[in-house]
């Protein structure tokens, strides 16, 4: 694992959105998800080279939403609703870019490179050679994300207390499975402190 360079390291944030909070109750609240915005603003205000979010933006009709094809979720994070929106107070002003996923009705992206595939190639491009990643859900969309990242030959770094996990028995998606699944593959788990200590 090399050290974080700001000139080389960027940092990954996910669907820090409404709809995966308890501010949308009745939508995919996921516990501790409005919790996480004070770790995720402390890895804002780090001097990553490129700050990248994924932003859920389902249409209403979406494969994985209960009574569709896949029936795993309830409405989530739907196109111009406010449970698509970002959590309050978080520092979106520092985003690079926003990479929105899971538009396409019947094609599930967890992960930013499913929806995005040459998302890898232009880190690379860029100069990337480690990613941060952090936000919700921890063992799902991050989990998804950071493994794909890993696998095209990026360092990896998973900020735990900057992210929040939740178990989907119905998806087979469970929190202990993907940390084992991701510390085997070399993913770091993490902390904010020690990604200030590495950017120091």
């Amino acid at each position: 694992m090399s050290p974080l360079t700001p000139t080389t390291a960027s940092l990954l944030v996910v669907d820090v959105q409404q709809g995966f909070t308890s501010l949308c109750p009745a939508e995919l609240p996921v516990p501790g998800g409005v919790e996480v915005v004070p770790g995720v603003n402390a890895l804002l205000a780090l001097p990553f080279a490129r700050i990248d979010a994924t932003q859920d933006w389902h249409p209403p009709d979406h494969c994985s939403f209960l009574g569709r094809r896949d029936n795993l979720y309830p409405p989530h994070c739907v196109q111009g609703t406010p449970g698509a929106e970002w959590v309050p107070g978080l520092h979106s002003h520092r985003f690079s870019a926003i990479w929105r996923k899971g538009y396409d009705r019947d094609f599930e992206a967890y992960a930013v490179t499913a929806q995005h595939p040459a998302f890898a190639a232009m880190l690379k491009a860029s100069g990337i050679r480690s990613v941060v990643v952090c936000g919700i859900a921890t063992n799902i969309c991050c989990f998804f994300a950071a493994r794909d990242l890993k696998a095209a030959g990026f360092d990896v770094w998973m900020v735990e207390d900057a992210s929040a996990g939740i178990d989907v028995p119905a998806a087979g998606l469970f929190q202990a499975k993907a940390k084992a699944d991701g510390q085997a593959m070399g993913i770091r788990y993490c902390t904010v402190a020690d990604v200030k200590k590495e950017m120091n």
